[in-house]
């Protein structure tokens, strides 16, 4: 038996033409994925990992909040920050350990 059915898809509001994933928080523009890599910026909602919470802004609304201190946006922010530092912990951590293997392989070799 053919059974006909409809389907609703959310079309990408920056090409028109792919289907829309995600959505702005603030302006409520609905992106596709090329897009969203492309003219969105995106924060994770946890500093040891990311997920389907993550905060979606395109870049003017992005600007705009940066500048009136929505505290959502606030918030993701101060996570950005603390990803940001650990990632340099780590970067710095890694080269120390790196460093201190080779002087004990020398120290061994020799």
């Amino acid at each position: 038996m053919k059974q006909r059915v409809t389907v609703e898809q959310i079309k990408c509001d920056l090409c028109s033409k792919k289907k829309a994933w995600n959505k702005c928080l603030r302006c409520g523009i609905d992106i596709c994925y090329d897009y969203r890599k492309m003219k969105v910026k995106e924060y994770s909602h946890a500093v040891y990992f990311g997920g389907s919470e993550d905060g979606i802004y395109c870049f003017e609304c992005d600007a705009r909040l940066r500048k009136s201190g929505d505290k959502l946006h606030a918030a993701y922010l101060v996570i950005e920050r603390l990803r940001n530092e650990q990632n340099g912990w780590y970067a710095n951590f890694k080269k120390r350990v790196d460093k201190a293997e080779i002087d004990l392989k020398k120290i061994q070799g020799s």
